[in-house]
């Protein structure tokens, strides 16, 4: 029987794949704490692991009418962001997909009567919350990637229910599995105009107190274990703080872990920050 090792709420944010001294320059001096804290995961958490696949909810690749499932057997391509080109850019990959994995996946979630599909098609895309994950947590290639996406149309609740197919899946195979929500919290940016002043880290820049606070009281949460009271937080979080992906990410993580039955603390690596005017944060929860 299959069974998620470990899980993790982890901050994409591209900064990590820049050279530390270009990061102090757009930080104005000072550097993120993201890159030491995916060194330290992969050192603390990863390596001494035993597993087979990771799975990641990516909140960059947004899909419609249903859930999608990666369900190639390899994910291999060069990727340049066609938001970020010049910071995301000529970036090669190469990893084994997990196509039992997904197909079991998309099976789990019809039998409940969600609309999921499997994708396997040639050129099927992958994405940079995905792909900067990896590249520090997957750096030998040696774990499978299964990629889902953020249905734009889903509620909470039917985020929670596809966590829940995703749990029973990984039940049903042999498979052991880290499972990454590849996103952040509280999701507004600065203006054009007003973004340069705010590229600090601190979380002083996040933009605006309300969001901070929200951002705060949820990691508090989580380090708490209390994903009970954060599942029924998050549709007010959705309304009042545009977090990022509808918070999709993490709804799915809770409902893999059991939803209001999940009591696994969170352990915070690196700083709460700022990411011109986004929450986010680093958050592991070993099982």
């Amino acid at each position: 029987m299959g069974v998620i090792v470990a899980a993790g709420l982890l901050s994409h944010v591209p900064s990590i794949m820049l050279p530390e001294a270009e990061r102090r320059q757009r930080y104005a001096g000072r550097d993120t704490s993201f890159p030491q804290a995916l060194q330290g995961i992969y050192r603390e958490r990863i390596q001494p692991a035993t597993f087979d696949t990771f799975i990641i909810f990516d909140t960059h690749w947004f899909t419609t009418r249903g859930f999608v499932v990666n369900t190639q057997e390899h994910l291999a391509g060069i990727y340049t962001s066609d938001e970020l080109p010049g910071t995301l850019h000529d970036m090669a990959f190469d990893y084994r997909g997990d196509k039992m994995l997904g197909e079991a996946i998309v099976d789990e979630a019809q039998k409940i009567g969600l609309r999921c599909e499997g994708a396997n098609y040639q050129g099927m895309a992958l994405h940079y919350p995905t792909l900067n994950l990896m590249h520090y947590l997957n750096p030998q290639q040696e774990h499978r990637v299964v990629s889902v996406g953020v249905c734009q149309t889903a509620s909470h609740e039917r985020n929670l229910e596809l966590g829940l197919a995703i749990g029973r899946a990984i039940q049903q195979t042999d498979r052991r599995v880290v499972i990454l929500a590849a996103g952040g919290l509280s999701h507004r940016f600065w203006s054009y105009d007003d973004m340069a002043a705010h590229s600090s880290p601190d979380p002083a820049h996040v933009s605006s107190e309300t969001n901070r606070a929200y951002d705060e009281k949820i990691i508090d949460l989580l380090k708490r274990g209390e994903h009970a009271s954060v599942i029924k937080l998050v549709p007010d979080f959705r309304a009042t703080c545009s977090p990022e992906g509808f918070f999709a990410h993490y709804s799915m993580l809770a409902g893999a872990l059991g939803g209001e039955a999940c009591r696994a603390r969170a352990a915070q690596y690196g700083e709460y920050e700022n990411a011109i005017g986004t929450g986010q944060a680093m958050l592991w929860f070993p099982l």
